[in-house]
């Protein structure tokens, strides 16, 4: 248990360093478009395994890249079986979301969003700070080669007449 707990901690402070998008940089859209996942999408990369859930995914922001999905509460779900020690295998629940390139070409992302979390003495006052500058942002955990099928599984709805 305190090997997963010293990892998730790791993780959280190396996250805001990593590549990440906070929504305050981004543009704000008002009657987004609504896209469709109609079946979970599934994308594995080392020893996490992670589970877009089917759902409907709507623009809420844009920028020079592209449009930010977003999708309902728990919409991602990340199962990790650490490759030496299976039997501390772990699964984590987060809000999510998609962005969608302006290229065609390139492929669509999904990100989760950090939560914000309690303040933890032991990890001492830098680490608490980088931890509470990361909350809110959009974090992408794959690689965009474990993503390339991702834009073709959404499907736009049409737009309410």
């Amino acid at each position: 248990m305190t090997g997963r707990f010293l990892g998730i901690a790791l993780l959280l402070v190396a996250e805001p360093l990593a590549a990440a998008t906070h929504p305050r940089y981004l543009t704000p859209v008002e009657n987004g478009t609504a896209y469709v996942l109609a079946e979970d999408f599934v994308a594995t990369e080392k020893a996490a395994t992670f589970t877009l859930r089917a759902g409907t995914y709507v623009t809420l922001f844009e920028s020079a890249q592209g449009a930010y999905l977003l999708g309902a509460g728990d919409c991602l779900e990340m199962h990790v079986v650490p490759p030496r020690q299976p039997e501390n295998a772990y699964t984590m629940r987060f809000n999510c979301g998609v962005l969608l390139p302006r290229v065609e070409q390139e492929p669509a992302r999904f990100f989760y969003i950090r939560e914000a979390l309690p303040h933890n003495s032991e990890f001492g006052l830098i680490t608490n700070a980088i931890i509470k500058f990361g909350e809110g942002n959009f974090q992408y955990p794959l690689s965009r080669k474990s993503v390339v099928d991702l834009r073709s599984r959404l499907s736009a709805m049409p737009a309410a007449e």
